[in-house]
């Protein structure tokens, strides 16, 4: 009797362990499982991405991708006819004994006012002894009345300013940070303007606040384009340039145009970005540094200074650009830019929100009034405040 009860008790006392254990392997095994699948779908994943690459570079260094300029000749002509971009243009041949100074701009009726301001500070800023010939590349569905905006200019400045149409050709795929195609129009300056042999182009967020005739006559050095160095270089990686010496950013640019025309590079420039503008990880800013490579040069910093000005911040865009930067020089840049990019401003200036997030160091907030400085000197300002920019939180 004596044992059956102790073997009883021993049942009852071993019961809950075995279950016990029954119930941690079950969780060991589906925990095990969870591990080896996840496991198993990232390789499959870094497989996928690395054949991709493969694929991506394969398809950009193809030969035969380049034997394909008749059909971007073909393409231009049909799109781009003489008398649809070219009609009413001014003719800048009569201004003597100055300094004819070209700047583009790109944009759709979003950004007229910032664009409009932007070019208002560079007349501010220009030396009288030269003259800045505006070039305004329009959405195709551009609002024509804005244009009023652009020709004030011209009662308080000698200015000349040309506009041209561009046909809806990037489609949706060309949408990036800035949400319009606008940003592809750059790409196009060497094409549409043969009889120059440089041009500078500006995106719309930028304020001028020196003459621009340095950075107009900059020397090349046998570069195709010249621009602000950013920190994005790596990712040339995906496209089979591992180091490039030079990446550019996109908006603040000098073209080679006599150069980039005679090796052929303006076709190239096109027909690549037209093929591949859903592939490129910054759009028609790695078309660029990509069709040029390596012939891509750095402007002086201090034309087009963004982000933050502090040593860390050079220091840290010596290492990603792969070639060494004068520190000095970027000091200096961010104390007396002549070029400021609100690129990395987020919200815009303009708008509502800006933060102070680095003590003043931070170039959106350290040149912000310096863009309402300007802006009061339109006689658009009014406008402006009570509609679309400078609101204030309540």
């Amino acid at each position: 009797m004596e044992e059956k009860e102790q073997l009883s008790l021993y049942k009852i006392n071993i019961a809950p362990n075995i279950k016990n254990k029954k119930k941690y392997r079950l969780k060991d095994k589906k925990k095990y499982i969870i591990i080896s699948i996840s496991i198993i779908i990232i390789i499959f994943f870094f497989v996928l991405l690395i054949i991709q690459n493969i694929k991506l570079r394969n398809k950009l260094k193809n030969n035969s991708y380049f034997s394909e300029r008749t059909i971007s000749v073909n393409f231009f002509k049909q799109n781009f006819t003489t008398k649809f971009l070219f009609d009413g243009r001014d003719d800048d041949s009569n201004i003597k004994d100055k300094n004819i100074i070209h700047v583009s701009y790109s944009l759709d009726d979003q950004e007229v006012y910032p664009t409009f301001i932007s070019m208002l500070s560079g007349l501010e800023n220009c030396n009288k002894d030269n003259f800045i010939v505006y070039h305004l590349l329009l959405s195709h569905n551009f609002n024509m009345s804005y244009t009023e905006i652009f020709e004030s200019l011209k009662e308080k400045y000698p200015v000349k300013i040309n506009y041209y149409i561009i046909p809806n050709i990037f489609g949706s795929s060309a949408k990036w940070t800035a949400g319009t195609d606008c940003v592809y129009y750059k790409i196009l300056i060497p094409l549409m303007f043969p009889d120059y042999n440089r041009m500078i182009y500006l995106d719309g967020d930028t304020l001028i606040r020196h003459d621009i005739l340095e950075m107009y006559q900059y020397p090349f050095n046998d570069s195709y384009i010249l621009g602000f160095p950013f920190y994005m270089g790596y990712v040339m990686g995906k496209y089979g340039i591992k180091k490039p010496e030079h990446y550019i950013n996109g908006g603040c640019l000098l073209f080679n145009i006599k150069k980039i025309r005679k090796d052929n590079k303006d076709l190239d420039l096109l027909s690549l970005t037209l093929k591949n503008n859903s592939i490129w990880h910054f759009r028609e800013q790695d078309s660029i540094n990509y069709v040029f490579y390596p012939k891509v040069g750095f402007l002086p910093l201090k034309y087009g200074i963004y982000m933050i000005g502090t040593k860390e911040y050079f220091k840290a865009l010596s290492k990603y650009t792969y070639s060494p930067l004068n520190l000095t020089e970027g000091y200096e840049a961010v104390e007396d830019p002549s070029i400021v990019h609100f690129s990395c401003c987020w919200p815009k200036v303009w708008t509502n929100g800006t933060k102070n997030l680095f003590k003043n160091k931070d170039i959106c907030i350290r040149y912000q009034k310096e863009f309402y400085f300007y802006a009061k000197k339109s006689k658009y300002y009014k406008i402006i405040n009570d509609t679309l920019f400078f609101k204030k939180k309540k």
